[in-house]
């Protein structure tokens, strides 16, 4: 079975080796949209054979309607038994996905459960998969997203803001997979806070790609804009209800 994973990226130098590790050596193409990134992101990802890198420009603007359209578009090129359309900080588990899917040869869409994940600290890279390292976070219903489908019986994702929600449109009737909480079941690991530090200097980072008409219209990535304050008490508030996702 031939596994594609599409991903956007601006300035993720820390979490791209996590993600490279976990997903490249299962699929046969990982294509990243690059939104023209300062650091070392795609260095990185030209390191690894099977790692293509796309550049797009939006003006050093964050622009969701472009990623949206990205992440609506960019599968449809792709000739593939599975594809993933994801974050750089999104992973779906089991680790071996292959095998998850092909255990369900009718299902054409997974829905899986969302987890926010949190740590202390951020699990520099070592070698270990960061499903290994950080495995406490709580249910998150808005990361339950739909990344994960069979291209060839879609016809459109129709992935809105965030891919948070999405209404797939397909050939004929399509069968969704809706994950529950078993211990086994399909799960999409959100890795933002992998401790305050890190998130921090994340959104600061970001904060200054806030604005412009589609800001002012839409709000989209208000969040990067709140302060340290809020942020600390959303850290807390996550860590006091985390619980072990993983074994």
């Amino acid at each position: 079975m031939d596994l594609i994973v599409h991903t956007v990226c601006f300035n993720e130098e820390a979490m791209l080796p996590h993600f490279l590790a976990y997903y490249a050596p299962q699929a046969k193409k990982v294509r990243i949209y690059d939104n023209q990134s300062t650091d070392r992101s795609v260095d990185i990802a030209r390191s690894y054979p099977n790692v293509e890198v796309s550049s797009f420009d939006t003006g050093g603007r964050l622009s969701e309607l472009t990623l949206m359209d990205i992440r609506n578009r960019s599968w449809k090129q792709e000739q593939c038994d599975c594809m993933v359309v994801c974050d750089i900080d999104e992973f779906l588990y089991p680790h071996d996905l292959i095998a998850f899917v092909q255990r369900h040869p009718d299902v054409d869409v997974f829905h899986p459960q969302g987890y926010d994940m949190v740590s202390d600290d951020f699990p520099i890279y070592d070698g270990r998969l960061i499903t290994e390292r950080v495995q406490w976070g709580s249910p998150a219903e808005n990361y339950s997203k739909m990344a994960c489908f069979r291209p060839a019986r879609v016809v459109d994702m129709n992935f809105g803001p965030g891919s948070h929600l999405a209404s797939p449109v397909g050939r004929g009737e399509l069968k969704v997979y809706r994950a529950g909480s078993g211990a086994d079941d399909l799960k999409l690991l959100h890795y933002k806070n992998l401790g305050l530090p890190y998130r921090l200097r994340r959104h600061q980072a970001l904060k200054p790609r806030l604005g412009g008409p589609e800001f002012e219209r839409f709000r989209f990535g208000f969040h990067y804009g709140h302060d340290a304050q809020v942020q600390e008490a959303e850290f807390s508030a996550l860590k006091s209800r985390a619980v072990r996702v993983l074994e």
